[in-house]
């Protein structure tokens, strides 16, 4: 079982690059990742993503990566050829448009994308591309092993919580034939009472249909059942572990329906307080829960 959230970081340098990679991720109901690259290296932003993917099934993941490059950058040189064809471009509209003087040669100099080869720019980019791609591979295995890291104090908080509510669950178990018998007492009393002033008397027959009318409305023995099989439930699926948040968010919804269903019902304080003991431990799982993978 792992966390949706992570960090992670590469960096590599060589005699031409300064690389640096950084990968976090939060919690995200489904996976989103965001790319940021240098402007040369835009194109490869699908590979980052699929990298991400391969990876990891949930969560928003940002993945940045840097590059600086080392030392002098060789100069350009101007492109002999390109400088021809340029020039004589130039002179085909000089003469159609009846311009005397001839292009003047600093002008044509002064044209930036003529001192620049895009061979050897592409050569670059595809350079510092491999050494970036690998650096994202690392940052991006280190963000998965800090997710499991902090998946594992879920898993244990998790597993610590739904004892609580095991133990919690028992005591209501306990405490539910006494609802019971504290309603046929406190029904007998005041029946008797009422017809007792005006000297009459209640069948027998009439208070056993009472009682056991009442019985069937306070039963809760269904819920206690439905909300052990959820937590046994839990259990397997928190030690099973991969992508389980989703499963994890129904179970704890299932969990609480059945919780508030007793606390209804049981009409006893000892029961209402051990309820609320459950909802409580069900809402720090459900703020866990909604953080795994």
């Amino acid at each position: 079982m792992n966390s949706m959230t992570g960090f992670g970081r590469a960096s590599g340098r060589d005699r031409r690059f300064d690389i640096d990679v950084e990968a976090r991720s939060v919690n995200h109901r489904f996976l989103s990742v965001k790319v940021s690259l240098p402007e040369d290296l835009s194109r490869y932003e699908a590979e980052v993503d699929r990298l991400a993917r391969a990876r990891m099934s949930r969560g928003s993941v940002n993945i940045a990566v840097t590059i600086k490059r080392v030392g002098v950058a060789p100069l350009p040189q101007p492109d002999a050829r390109r400088i021809q064809a340029h020039y004589r471009s130039l002179e085909t509209i000089r003469r159609k448009l009846k311009l005397e003087s001839p292009v003047p040669f600093e002008a044509l100099m002064a044209i930036p994308h003529l001192w620049a080869s895009p061979d050897h720019q592409a050569d670059d980019s595809g350079k510092a591309w491999t050494a970036a791609a690998k650096l994202v591979g690392k940052a991006l295995d280190e963000l998965v092993k800090t997710r499991a890291r902090e998946g594992i104090g879920i898993r244990r908080d998790i597993l610590a919580r739904l004892d609580s509510i095991t133990a919690s669950a028992a005591r209501i178990r306990e405490l539910a034939p006494r609802v019971l018998e504290t309603y046929q007492r406190k029904l007998d009393e005041r029946i008797s009472a009422l017809l007792g002033a005006r000297g009459l008397e209640v069948g027998k027959a009439d208070l056993v249909k009472e009682l056991a009318v009442y019985a069937d409305k306070c039963d809760i023995s269904e819920e206690l059942q439905r909300l052990n099989a959820h937590v046994e439930s839990f259990r397997e699926i928190v030690k099973e572990g991969g992508t389980v948040g989703r499963r994890l968010d129904f179970l704890t919804q299932e969990m609480v329906r059945e919780t508030n269903t007793l606390a209804s019902k049981g009409s006893d304080a000892g029961i209402s307080e051990a309820a609320v003991r459950i909802k409580a431990e069900l809402e720090k799982i459900k703020e866990q829960a909604e953080n795994v993978e």
